[in-house]
């Protein structure tokens, strides 16, 4: 129809003032409603309008013309069909009641609300009410009046009137409305998810009764998208026909299609993957397209899903090649996220590397996601949710509340990934997303799965593979142990290099983890730039994979799969033993207990090969001390790398009763020199009964050359009645000072009372007076 709504309405303007009524709706809902609402309904309105307009034959003469009562509920159920949208809006009774959560589906009074401010007939109200949910109450009787004083309006076309409303409306919500703003769609479009470009076009012949709809799909998953939509399209139309052909001039007999594709898959869409360490195919050499369509459906309709898969299924290497460019094309806000031991911390990271202006806003994690999905639907891939399990408690509380937020909100989408094995584990966090938004990748298990996407096949040999997910991670052909055989060559008999892998392979069989530079070499103790080396060669056969979080470089297995090859391959079994170092050193320093004989024998094996934390390192030798073994060279091995040594662990030992012992701890701390040790030792001054290990534990305070720490043993000595080892730290204590002892011995002798250690002050003194 050329012609638009509102001028039919004002060219049949009759005594009920149809049009002068119309148009104080239409002011009131664009000065009064359309501005209270986060959402673009008058744009929405008036594209459903013009597609009504669109539909509507031009009438040949007056008896095809609707009536101006027609045309008038029409208008009104065009610009009211989503007022439900309003939340607070002035009532003229019971305001709070109304505006409050406890009355439900308040859009039927606010209509007649609205109607009584402007003065509508509330007889024309109830027919337009009626309209609104036609397509969810059958109920719209065939023909109505509106009343108004004795003044009536006829309405003979309601069936035609409620078909061409909801028939317009889904053609408005599948061609015409992306992913932003799905809550203005009707239900049974919700899961129709395009993105119309200015390719997209619905054209409407009303008079030839043909509709045209011409559609370009930017990626596979609007292919199956648009067969959805064609198929029920189609069953509408049939529908439409029946109701509105044969009046007013309406005789549509076809919908043709005409359905493209422009989808290129381009593997830096986001630095996705290769899919073998040796070829780098412009396409995946296998096909997921349609599995990760059904991954979609769900994700789309319920905004929240969860995958899992087996270990080695190819979960991640499925979701980057397959999904993440998909929803690349739908929204600019797609943030992949791998989780470690900071959920929070690394999805910060991951948002803020890729808008610069929020790293340091000093927003938190919700009020960024919060502006992000004000712009534009946002989508969270977080891979790695095994890893939830094994987070503090602190770490865990604010992930559960990031994801319970982003499942309130209508515009951000949760993709969490993790292994079917643990699930119930790390579940917890999830459990507001329902079993029924559950999604499985199964490994591939036929050649079909290899079919590439441009149609091509991929032949292979079963007997060649361990696991159906081969196919999935490496070409076809390649057998990995092999290959990294011929490639290391005699990489496969360097133990360095081989120690380095077993860092690698992490404590956990079926987990991957990551470490820095520094953590490598703690693990090792080899060169940094040999490591470096090393794992040059790794990254460049895609074994290893490098990233950055804050500034530190972190590695790991570029898959879970590699584990086991690389295991049998390099022979990795030798290095067992380091993990249980590992362990043994790590439940000594939980638990606060020495090391026993058998374990230090192991360290001390190992020792070379591995760098120890000062807690560490501090059981270890105070563990060598008490079984009476040799800690001098752990001693020389923490100097050589140059790591502090928590002297905690030792301090325990100066109260055993054993002289020897005792005495080994005491030569030791001295040795250390850490003055977290001297108001112990001060203490135990006092109470130690060896004139050998008093001299040495004076003297070993004494080397601080800390004139609080001289005062400090004088006073002690005093307290005990050492005469003579005060004279002889007297004298150790001015040879430190290097002529600079005055003030020192001024401060002593002022609480001092025997008459030989004051004479030694005063000689003391007259030497510093003649310097």
């Amino acid at each position: 129809m050329q012609a638009k709504l509102e001028n039919l309405l004002k060219e049949k303007e009759r005594e009920l003032k149809l049009y002068q009524r119309f148009l104080d709706l239409r002011t009131y809902c664009e000065e009064k409603i359309f501005p209270k609402v986060n959402l673009p309904l008058k744009g929405h309105t008036e594209a459903l309008k013009t597609l009504i307009e669109k539909i509507i034959p031009d009438p040949k003469d007056r008896t095809e013309e609707f009536f101006s009562g027609e045309i008038f509920v029409l208008l009104c159920a065009i610009y009211l069909h989503d007022t439900d949208f309003i939340k607070h809006f002035e009532w003229s009774r019971n305001r709070e009641i109304l505006n409050s959560h406890v009355v439900h589906h308040k859009q039927l009074l606010l209509n007649f609300e609205i109607a009584k401010k402007l003065d509508i007939p509330p007889s024309a109200m109830e027919i337009v009410n009626a309209l609104i949910f036609s397509h969810e109450v059958r109920k719209m009787p065939l023909e109505w009046d509106i009343d108004d004083h004795g003044k009536k309006a006829i309405i003979r076309n309601t069936k035609m009137l409620e078909s061409i409303l909801n028939f317009a409306h889904i053609l408005l919500d599948v061609f015409y409305s992306g992913l932003r703003h799905r809550e203005l769609r009707r239900p049974v479009t919700k899961d129709i998810i395009l993105s119309p470009d200015d390719n997209t076009k619905v054209d409407i012949d009303s008079r030839e009764g043909h509709i045209h709809i011409r559609f370009n799909a930017h990626f596979p998953y609007e292919l199956h998208v648009v067969e959805t939509a064609r198929e029920r399209i189609d069953g509408l139309f049939s529908l439409f026909k029946e109701q509105v052909n044969g009046r007013l001039g309406f005789q549509y007999s076809k919908l043709t299609w005409e359905i493209s594709s422009d989808f290129i898959y381009n593997r830096d869409y986001f630095e996705l993957p290769k899919f073998s360490p040796n070829s780098e195919p412009e396409t995946p050499p296998f096909n997921r397209w349609k599995e990760i369509s059904g991954l979609l459906d769900k994700l789309l309709l319920s905004r929240g899903i969860v995958v899992v898969g087996e270990v080695g299924t190819g979960k991640t290497t499925i979701l980057q090649s397959f999904l993440l460019p998909q929803l690349f094309a739908m929204s600019n806000n797609v943030f992949y996220c791998e989780l470690w031991k900071n959920p929070v911390g690394e999805l910060r990271y991951v948002i803020s590397k890729r808008y610069g202006h929020l790293e340091y806003s000093g927003l938190d994690i919700i009020s960024i996601c919060k502006h992000l999905s004000d712009e534009g639907p946002c989508f969270f891939v977080l891979d790695s949710c095994e890893m939830v399990i094994g987070i503090d408690d602190g770490e865990k509380e604010k992930f559960e509340r990031f994801v319970s937020f982003c499942l309130e909100q209508t515009n951000i989408y949760l993709v969490l990934v993790g292994d079917q094995e643990t699930f119930f584990g790390w579940y917890g966090p999830f459990r507001n997303i329902t079993m029924s938004s559950l999604f499985e990748i199964q490994p591939m298990r036929t050649s079909q799965d290899l079919k590439a996407q441009d149609g091509d096949w991929t032949f292979f040999d079963m007997s060649e593979f361990q696991k159906p997910i081969e196919h999935e991670l490496l070409d076809p052909i390649l057998n990995i142990g092999k290959t990294f055989t011929d490639i290391k060559g005699n990489m496969i008999n360097n133990r360095d290099f081989r120690a380095l892998v077993a860092v690698l392979m992490g404590n956990v069989k079926k987990q991957l983890w990551r470490y820095s530079l520094e953590d490598m070499y703690f693990e090792t103790n080899l060169p940094k730039h040999q490591i470096l080396s090393y794992l040059e060669l790794l990254k460049k056969e895609d074994i290893v994979r490098e990233f950055e979080y804050f500034d530190v470089i972190y590695y790991s297995l570029s898959s879970k799969y590699f584990k086991k090859t690389l295991y049998n391959v390099l022979r990795l079994d030798e290095f067992e033993e380091k993990k249980k170092i590992r362990n043994l050193i790590q439940n000594a320093v939980v638990n606060e207990t020495f090391l026993d004989v058998a374990s230090l024998v192991l360290i001390e094996t190992w020792k070379d090969s591995m760098v120890f934390s000062s807690e560490g390192m501090g059981w270890i030798l105070a563990s060598a001390i008490f079984w009476s073994r040799d800690y001098k060279h752990f001693y020389e091995k923490a100097k050589n790398d140059k790591k502090e040594i928590d002297v905690q662990p030792i301090l325990k030992l100066i109260y055993l009763d054993d002289p020897e012992r005792r005495g080994n701890a005491i030569r030791l701390l001295v040795e250390i020199q850490d003055k977290r040790a001297i108001n112990p030792l001060l203490l135990h001054l006092k109470e130690e009964a060896v004139l050998e290990i008093k001299k040495t534990l004076v003297n070993g305070v004494g080397l601080t050359r800390k004139k609080r720490a001289f005062v400090a043993i004088i006073n002690a000595l005093q307290e005990i009645g050492e005469q003579q080892l005060r004279l002889n730290a007297i004298d150790f204590f001015y040879s430190l000072a290097d002529g600079k002892a005055r003030e020192f011995l001024i401060e002593i002798r002022q609480q001092e009372n025997d008459p030989f250690v004051l004479m030694r002050i005063d000689n003391l003194l007259a030497k510093e007076g003649q310097s």
